[in-house]
């Protein structure tokens, strides 16, 4: 006996079909055993045809139920396994990121992709494996990123923090996205300290020139950074527009 769909006028009688159906499960459920889900989903749908073919020559109710749940319990199995997978590119999603442990992360995520290709055909992972590669694109880019601003290449690091910002958008990489605005509140953090060390004051429009940002992000800039301990704003003067710059320079 086989997988011959082309044999299907060849069952007489319904014992025929029986063992040929029990063959069938026999080895689906050998297929099941060793985790190759694919495969076994693919022998019971030739089951479910050898059924269909014979469903009106003989009576196979119990049978074509048996192999609806054995189809059930496969897709089960299989959904089961990808999931145990995207839960853990979720979960790494959801660690936060810096600056100093990003190498470490980046490790981790590497692990698991090598686990996903493994299992690609088997668990059907291929856009598991997609989104952590898209991922370490964003990575890259973030190193890039890193790079400049550690060399205080302030516009350079901004130029490429907008654009990362702009790719990321439609991405589901939150973790990705709070360090991105992270290291670009510490960029301008930094690039306002450099001018408080050359002015105590400046207008608006004059730092925003030198920030390169226009007017309304660098009063919400402002506005968020000004009380917090480190910050080199003193304050912000509306009416005037004017930025004062603390005197005692952290």
């Amino acid at each position: 006996m086989g997988f011959n769909n082309n044999n299907l006028e060849s069952f007489k009688n319904k014992k025929d079909l029986i063992d040929e159906l029990y063959y069938y499960k026999s080895i689906i459920l050998k297929k099941i055993k060793n985790g190759d889900y694919n495969s076994a989903l693919e022998k019971v749908r030739s089951a479910l045809v050898l059924i269909e073919e014979h469903k009106d020559s003989f009576n196979i109710e119990k049978e074509l139920l048996d192999f609806y749940n054995i189809n059930k319990k496969v897709r089960d199995d299989l959904v089961n396994h990808r999931m145990i997978y995207e839960r853990r590119f979720n979960n790494l999603l959801k660690e936060k990121l810096s600056e100093n442990n990003l190498e470490n992360f980046s490790k981790l995520l590497a692990m698991l992709k090598n686990e996903v290709d493994q299992n690609l055909d088997k668990y059907n992972l291929q856009h598991i494996s997609a989104n952590i590669t898209k991922y370490f694109k964003y990575i890259k880019k973030m190193y890039e990123i890193l790079s400049c601003y550690r060399v205080l290449n302030y516009h350079n690091a901004s130029d490429k923090i907008f654009d990362f910002v702009r790719d990321i958008k439609t991405e589901n990489f939150p973790n990705l996205k709070m360090l991105i605005s992270l290291t670009y509140q510490n960029l301008i953090r930094n690039r306002l300290y450099l001018c408080s060390k050359e002015c105590d004051k400046l207008t608006l429009s004059d730092l925003s020139q030198k920030m390169a940002i226009n007017q309304d992000q660098l009063i919400d800039f402002i506005n968020l950074i000004q009380k917090q301990p480190k910050s080199p704003i003193q304050d912000y003067i509306p009416r005037t527009q004017e930025v004062v710059f603390k005197k005692s320079r952290y």
